[in-house]
């Protein structure tokens, strides 16, 4: 993995982790409120697969499972 995609990796990770702590925030119980805390998990969650898969690509998937 190049550092250039590393950096695009944690970019990823650290926007999706905003955007999940941003709709808990906002959380009001509104049905519009409750779907964009849906998308932000869902696209947190794709973002931890991507990171996880690249570390079992690096590392091998002992060691990206016990980091």
């Amino acid at each position: 993995m190049t550092t250039h995609e590393r950096v695009a990796l944690a970019q990823r990770l650290g926007d999706a982790e905003q955007s999940l702590q941003r709709a808990m925030r906002r959380l009001d119980g509104s049905p519009a409120a409750r779907m964009r805390l849906a998308d932000a998990r869902e696209e947190h969650r794709a973002a931890e697969a991507q990171a996880l898969l690249a570390l079992g690509t690096e590392w091998g998937p002992e060691e990206a499972v016990a980091a």
